[in-house]
């Protein structure tokens, strides 16, 4: 291989890992707000609030309706043995209802409790409990309060009833047809009688 193009790739290379680095230490940036330092509490109750906005959805990929203002609140109860953490969000999100395809304010409400524990082997997560290692000095909650929010997004995005534009349900009235049951031949009503008995 060619000398001058081995120490061209290696270049090229580096200044990649280092464009990496810079970027995902601006997406670690922008999250910072949301890492709790959980040595310095003592034992007991203590509560966090958050606002969830475009800077903090713009961090995660695919993600819906991110114009708008979540609210979360974060509690902790820390005892000696592990941290049971309860986390609500509630806001509203801008969205473009399926219906009528108007935009509208999103109401969106959701909880999560987990409960968190330090241990020095490598054990893997299960589903609400968190291991952290021994060495980590902060929890991060950003992607806990992603998850509750994703998990809280409608899978269909509708206004209420009686609230869609008045024209475009005109227009769907006009052209969505209730399919009526097709009549059938008398033949095969007689033999779905015999196999029916």
């Amino acid at each position: 291989m060619n000398i001058h193009f081995l120490f061209s790739f290696s270049f090229f290379f580096l200044l990649f890992l280092l464009s990496l680095r810079r970027f995902t230490s601006r997406i670690v940036d922008k999250l910072k707000e949301y890492k709790v330092a959980h040595r310095g509490l003592g034992e007991g109750r203590h509560t966090f609030h958050f606002v969830l906005e475009d800077s903090f959805f713009n961090c995660f990929e695919a993600t819906k309706g991110t114009e708008g203002k979540i609210e979360a609140v974060v509690e902790i109860i820390k005892s000696s043995l592990l941290m049971e953490v309860n986390m609500k969000i509630e806001g509203s999100v801008k969205a473009i209802c399926d219906r009528c395809l108007e935009v509208f304010d999103l109401q969106i409400k959701g909880e999560l409790s987990l409960y968190v524990k330090q241990s020095g082997r490598e054990v893997d997560n299960e589903d609400d409990f968190i291991i952290l290692a021994p060495e980590d000095d902060f929890l991060d909650l950003s992607s806990y309060l992603y998850e509750i929010y994703m998990l809280n997004y409608p899978m269909r995005v509708v206004h209420e009833e009686g609230h869609c534009d008045p024209a475009m349900e005109r227009v769907l009235d006009e052209y969505i047809t209730d399919e009526k049951e097709k009549p059938t031949d008398p033949r095969w009503d007689d033999l779905r009688k015999l196999i029916n008995n």
